[in-house]
Parts: C-alpha cells; sequence; structure tokens
C-alpha cells in the first residue's frame, strides 16, 4: 500500500514537473498547461502552449501576466465569467482560438478582444448575451470561425461582422432567432462574402419557417409582413389573484423587442393606465434589457376595491398588437369562505383547501398508477373541480375527468370504451370470467355496473355466438359473491342485479328451440332449468332444490360475531370454485298426471346446513 502511494506521489510529481516545464510562468494553480504540435516546419523551434482552465469558477477573466506570452490556445469554458471588458485578453498576440462557452456572459464591452490579432477561432456559445456590436469583434482580422450560439438574442443587426473580413465559418442559432426581414442583410453578405452558415443554425420564428436551416432560404422568404409573432410574452402574475384591502402587489410585463416599434402599455378593465399617486397606482419606466427584451412594472399599492377587475398588459408594434391579462379580485376583511375539506372517492383522495366564496376550485387529478399510459407533454393535466358557493359552502363537483384509483375499476372501465363484436366477443367473455372469479373482493359500486354493461353487450351476440351463454352465466355465478350492500347501492343507482339476471333470462330465450325444449345449466350459485311448453298442456312447475356444503362446513359453524371479513372472502371464493354444489331440478306438471296430487306436495329438500347467502334464480 506504501509503495502504491509513493508511486502515485511520484507521477503528480511528475505531472506536475512537465506541466511547469511547459509553462514556467503560468501561475494560476486552477489552470493547466500543455505543449502544442504545430504542423508548420520551421527551423527555429518555438513552443505553442495550450492552457486550460475549464470548469475551475472562474468569476472573471484571467490577468494576462499570470499567462505566458507564447500562449495560442485558451480554454476558459464552463465558469461563471458574466463580463467581457476593453481589452480582457491584450497582450495575448499569439492566441490562436479562444473558448468562452458555457459561461454566463451577458455583456461584451467594445474592444474586448483589442489586441488578439492573430486569433483564428472564437467560441463565445451558450452565453447570455443579447447585445452585439460591431466594436466587440475590433481587431479580429484573422478570425475565420465564429460560434455565437446559445445565446439570447433574436436577431443580428446589419453590419455587425464588418471588422471580420477573413470570416468563412459562422454559427448563431438561438432557441428566439426570428428569420424575417431583419435577417435578409446576413443572408446577403454571407453568400457574397462566401461566408458558410452552419446547419446548426435554423429558424425558430416566424412559425411557417419554424425548424429550416437559415442559410437554405431564398431572400424572398425573409419577410416582416407575417402576423405578429413574439418569442417572449409574459405578464406576472399570470393567474387570478386574490388580495384583500391596502394589500401592494406588483405586476410585470415582460415582451421580445423584435424591432424599435415594439411597446409596452396597461390596461384597466379598458382603460389607460397611468401613474395615480392618490390611488396607489405607479406605472414604471419601460426598461430594454439586454437590447432584446422589454419589461415594464406597475406597483397597486395600498389597494381598494377601485382596482379589482382585469388588467391587460398590451404590446404594440409595426406588425401588430397583442395582449395577456389577469384578474385581480379584492376582498373584504369578512369574506365567507368554504373549509378545508377531505373527500375520498373511488377517484383517489382529494384535499380541497379553504376557498373563497364564489370560487371554483381545482385540484390535480392523482397521478397514473404504474403501467398506465404516459401523459403526453403537449396534453393538458386533467383536474378535478369543485364550487363553493356564495354562501361558503361547498356545491356542485365533478372528478369525471379523473382516473378512477383502483387498478380493477380502471381496467373494466377500459373494457366497457371496447367496441365488442362477434370477433373479439370471447376473449373478452373469458377476460370477463377471469376478472369476476374474485368478485368477492369488489369495493366499488362501479365495478358491479361496468360488469353489468359489458354482459348487456355479450347477450346482444348470444344469437351469433352461442358459447358466449356459458361466459355469461358463469360471470352472473361469480357477482353473487360481491358483497350485498355493494349490490344494493348498484341495484339502486343502475338495477345492475335486475339487468343480470335478465341476460341470463334471454339466454335462455334464445337458446330454446324445437330441438332443445329443454335446458339445465347449474353453476355455483346459479341454477337455471327453462322449457318449452304448450300453455295448454301447462299447469305448473315442480322444483327440487339439493345443496351439498362441502366438508369443512359440515361442523358448527362459529358465531356470527366471530366471523371476520376474511372467512366469508374465503368462504365465497370456496363456493366460486364448486366446493359447495347445487343441484337443482325442475318438472313441468301438465294433463297427464294429477295435477292436485303434484302440486300438493312441493318436492323442495334441503338437507344438511343452510347456507343463508345462498341465492338461487328460476
Amino acid at each position: 500500500m506504501r509503495a502504491l502511494t509513493l508511486l502515485c506521489l511520484a507521477v503528480g510529481l511528475w505531472e506536475s514537473s512537465l506541466s511547469n516545464r511547459n509553462c514556467p510562468d503560468l501561475i494560476v494553480d486552477s489552470c493547466h498547461c500543455s505543449a502544442e504540435r504545430t504542423k508548420e516546419l520551421s527551423r527555429q523551434h518555438v513552443r505553442r502552449v495550450k492552457v486550460v482552465c475549464e470548469d475551475v469558477d472562474l468569476m472573471d477573466t484571467l490577468q494576462t501576466s499570470f499567462l505566458p506570452n507564447r500562449t495560442v490556445s485558451l480554454n476558459l469554458s464552463n465558469n461563471k465569467i458574466s463580463l467581457l471588458r476593453n481589452g480582457s485578453f491584450y497582450g495575448l498576440a499569439a492566441l490562436e482560438k479562444l473558448d468562452l462557452r458555457n459561461n454566463l456572459i451577458s455583456t461584451v464591452e467594445p474592444g474586448a478582444f483589442r489586441g488578439l490579432l492573430a486569433l483564428r477561432r472564437l467560441d463565445l456559445s451558450n452565453n447570455r448575451i443579447g447585445c452585439l456590436s460591431p466594436e466587440m469583434f475590433l481587431d479580429l482580422g484573422s478570425l475565420s470561425k465564429l460560434n455565437i450560439s446559445g445565446n439570447i438574442f433574436s436577431t443580428l443587426t446589419a453590419g455587425l461582422f464588418t471588422h471580420l473580413v477573413a470570416l468563412r465559418v459562422l454559427h448563431f442559432g438561438t432557441e428566439t432567432l426570428f428569420c424575417d426581414c431583419q435577417l435578409k442583410w446576413l443572408l446577403l453578405w454571407a453568400r457574397s462574402n462566401s461566408v458558410r452558415i452552419g446547419n446548426d443554425t435554423a429558424c425558430v420564428f416566424p412559425t411557417h419557417l419554424h425548424g429550416l436551416e437559415l442559410r437554405n432560404l431564398r431572400e424572398q422568404q425573409l419577410s416582416c409582413d407575417g402576423p405578429l409573432e413574439m418569442p417572449l410574452f409574459q405578464l406576472i402574475p399570470s393567474q387570478r389573484q386574490l388580495v384583500f384591502h391596502g394589500d401592494r402587489l406588483p405586476l410585470q410585463c415582460t415582451a421580445s423587442r423584435l424591432d424599435p416599434s415594439v411597446e409596452l402599455h396597461w390596461r384597466h378593465n379598458g382603460g389607460g393606465v397611468t401613474t395615480q399617486e392618490d390611488r396607489g397606482v405607479y406605472v414604471e419606466e419601460t426598461l430594454l434589457h439586454d437590447c432584446c427584451l422589454l419589461t415594464s412594472e406597475v406597483i397597486l399599492s395600498n389597494i381598494d376595491v377601485g382596482i379589482a377587475g382585469i388588467w391587460e398588459c398590451l404590446v404594440t408594434s409595426s406588425r401588430g398588437n397583442a395582449s395577456q391579462e389577469m384578474e385581480i379580485v379584492v376582498l373584504e376583511t369578512s369574506a365567507p369562505y368554504c373549509p378545508a375539506d377531505r373527500v375520498a372517492n373511488n377517484k383517489g383522495d382529494f384535499r380541497w383547501p379553504k376557498t373563497l366564496a364564489g370560487i371554483l376550485a381545482f385540484l390535480p387529478c392523482a397521478p397514473a398508477a404504474s403501467g398506465s399510459a404516459p401523459r403526453s407533454s403537449g396534453q393538458k393535466a386533467k383536474k378535478a373541480w369543485r364550487s363553493c358557493d356564495r354562501a361558503g359552502r361547498w356545491a356542485e363537483e365533478d372528478y369525471t375527468q379523473c382516473p378512477y384509483a383502483s387498478e380493477l375499476t380502471r381496467v373494466l372501465h377500459e373494457l366497457t370504451q371496447i367496441t365488442v363484436n362477434a370477433t373479439n366477443a370471447q376473449p373478452l367473455g373469458r377476460q370477463l370470467v377471469a376478472f369476476t372469479s374474485r368478485a368477492a373482493h369488489f369495493t366499488d359500486v362501479m365495478d358491479v355496473i361496468f360488469v353489468t354493461h359489458l354482459v348487456e353487450r355479450l347477450t346482444r351476440l348470444v344469437e351469433k355466438r352461442r358459447d358466449l351463454g356459458d361466459y355469461i352465466s358463469d360471470v352472473a355465478s361469480n357477482m353473487m359473491l360481491v358483497e350485498e350492500h355493494i349490490l344494493w347501492m348498484a341495484q339502486n343507482e343502475a338495477r345492475a342485479c335486475t339487468r343480470i339476471v335478465q341476460c341470463v333470462e334471454r339466454i335462455a330465450d334464445l337458446a330454446l328451440s324445437r330441438d332443445n325444449q329443454v335446458i339445465s345449466k347449474v353453476s355455483a350459485n346459479i341454477a337455471l332449468e327453462a322449457f318449452l311448453i304448450r300453455p295448454s298442456n301447462f299447469l305448473g312447475l315442480s322444483c327440487t332444490a339439493l345443496q351439498r356444503p362441502s366438508p369443512s362446513s359440515a361442523t358448527s359453524p362459529p358465531p356470527a360475531d366471530r366471523r371476520s371479513r376474511a372467512d366469508k372472502d374465503a368462504r365465497r371464493e370456496r363456493d366460486a370454485a364448486g366446493e359447495s354444489l347445487l343441484n337443482f331440478k325442475c318438472h313441468t306438471v301438465n294433463n297427464s298426471g294429477s295435477p292436485a296430487g303434484q302440486l300438493s306436495k312441493p318436492r323442495v329438500v334441503k338437507p344438511f346446513q343452510s347456507r343463508k347467502d345462498k341465492r338461487v334464480v328460476l
């Protein structure tokens, strides 16, 4: 271990000595340098030095006296430099490449690169430069490649690159680049001076040119005749504001300055706004930031009822107008509120905040569960809303946009949105039998209602697909495992139970024919017998029901108060699996026998222990 430590120390000292040998006059600890090979052959050996001060939290450019005067490449990228002063690099006469990308540069003073007569490559990309002038590029007559992409300007003024007589490659793509008549000069200049515009320089505005490379556009496409489009136009705050008497509220409006004709104005309820000290309204002077953004501010101090209403920021320009607005509601200190409330339903758990009377409150729906399709970026977030009436009481509410909290309910709901036909009916029937096999765990009345909808759709196709009858019967049998209070609510809300029974009866009606005059089907919870008879011969029906409980239930059951919910669920699931069998048989009574004798002795026998939760549908 000690040997390894000594080896690492030796390597570090060797690298340090090598760096010092290359740059004995470099006195910046956070930087390092290396010798750079030259492609040119010369009898005189001249050492070329490359200095790298990348990502070392520099707040300012280095004093040139700290750097070797033989420096040909200087990398100051990924730091926190915000200002390039006049003569920032004066003294580095041999410098050929300067990398200032990924800093915080917002101001470049005229003459910032003064003295860099040999500079060939300059990278100012991904900074915050909005103001550019020809004086920035003084003494850069040898510059052949310039990258100013990723800054905040939207356009470039004519004659900007007058001093760059050797320029051959130019990159200037930004997130707000506006390709209009103001860039026509640049396109003509680049073509006449053999300057190649980078293929990453693409239009963002106007919309009809979005994504097109500037270098491939025709001169006629760069026009200022289209409708007004703003790369940036925002009002803060942008939403309704609830304020009390005496409060203070600042309003701020920011817009892109596409050209000198752009101006900002304020309106209140449709009328112009000026400073009114007696009302506490102060309109601040419009400010120009970084040559590309206009900002205007209104200060509302000591707010009263007269401040209420619609406040609007209006942009006017030679290309047209645009506006954004927000509402201010002034409250009395005694204004009624709806109290904070928590609502838990089948769409999730919603905590409604204290809300002013007369206001519609919104809450986002619960996030989609795992496995659900993610929401696309352009899709609006789904919300629930609740109304607080004028008296301060919660009133109307709507959760329909929100998905169901239970995964089972969501799946059943999605199935109801599918068009059922003869092709997909059989797979749907199998799927529905599988879902309802655990009906004992249904907790939502909508589970029962959705199953009812699906059973009815399958029933309509029984004439085309006779095998669907078995699926419908099995689903109906499984649904009898649902807790009785849930079934009662489903029946009360949508007549769900009645509709399922009617579907089972419909199966029998469709199955009976001259060749098939008797139908007998017994499921775990439903027994069905149907007869095709002649009314003139029919006098009655004699049925026998025999229930054979499973061996585990032959012993005396525990008292009712000791039965747990889990025991009941387990019992229902055993019944669904057929552990408790129901035998059922009916015979018609007709004129061939003695009707009185047959009907006087109903043959219904239930040996052993009767199951109170068992239902029989005839």
